[in-house]
């Protein structure tokens, strides 16, 4: 079964785009990733997904999220007789600064999924192929799948105690002094572990660096800043959110949201 949602609601902050249960997945090569955020789970035999830095073995019941224009492919692995999967895919206004504070960066790969993840689609597909669907009731649900993304990642007993030691004082540290020069120097530094073993545990549970996290802060408090505060200008604003040169805030934001910081605040002003 696959669905397409052709009557999206764009204004919404989150919508759902597609969704397929019990699908015999055909392999996918996505060099400039997807338009929209992307689950996807084996519902049945294996499959193999690589991304730029990691390729991963999906199990029965395992999944994982895959951020918008993320690179990425997919196809059943060779050792496999078979590979269905289940899978939606959905986007919105608001969907990459949801993504952001649910901490949800590259991709979040679920190895262990408890029955709300495993079942997810299955139990919930029936209200996504009404055929008059309920575009609100359709983003609560997106919006409630999310949070369980995030209930997975803080209380799974795996990542429980990397994310007490490791991943909290970083995201702290970020969160109070992004507007500085932070390095790994100081990532080290308050948790007391090598820079090597700091990127393997953000790369297991965030999907991403801490300084690619620190620029996406950055970003966040600089669009804050842009939209309540017309009295600095672009120049002050990337220096006060950490950026060094006004061009490297320029690109980097522009690389970000796609728009330069001046167009992002004209558009809302």
């Amino acid at each position: 079964m696959r669905y397409s949602f052709k009557n999206k609601d764009r204004s919404l902050p989150i919508y759902i785009d597609s969704i397929g249960y019990d699908w015999d997945q055909e392999a996918i090569n996505r060099p400039k990733g997807y338009p929209y955020v992307h689950w996807l789970q084996t519902h049945e035999g294996r499959g193999i997904v690589e991304l730029k830095d990691r390729k991963i073995i999906l199990e029965k019941g395992q999944g994982i999220l895959i951020n918008q224009e993320v690179p990425h492919r997919y196809e059943k692995d060779p050792s496999s007789t078979s590979w269905k999967t289940s899978y939606f895919t959905f986007g919105g206004s608001l969907i990459k600064e949801m993504t952001m504070v649910l901490g949800i960066q590259q991709y979040r790969y679920i190895d262990t999924p408890d029955q709300d993840l495993l079942r997810f689609v299955e139990l919930n597909r029936q209200e996504f192929q009404k055929p008059l669907v309920d575009n609100y009731q359709s983003s609560l649900l997106v919006y409630g799948f999310l949070l369980k993304i995030k209930k997975y990642q803080t209380h799974n007993p795996k990542n429980q105690e990397l994310n007490e030691r490791i991943i909290q004082p970083i995201l702290s540290l970020i969160e109070t002094d992004y507007m500085k020069e932070l390095s790994n120097e100081d990532f080290t530094q308050v948790t007391n572990y090598s820079v090597q073993y700091i990127l393997e545990v953000f790369r297991k549970i965030q999907g991403n660096s801490p300084h690619q996290l620190l620029t996406n802060h950055r970003i966040l408090k600089a669009k804050e800043l842009l939209l309540n505060h017309p009295e600095y200008s672009v120049e002050e604003i990337g220096e006060m959110v950490g950026f060094n040169t006004n061009s490297y805030f320029i690109s980097t934001f522009k690389q970000s949201e796609y728009v330069t910081p001046g167009k992002f605040r004209n558009l809302y002003h």
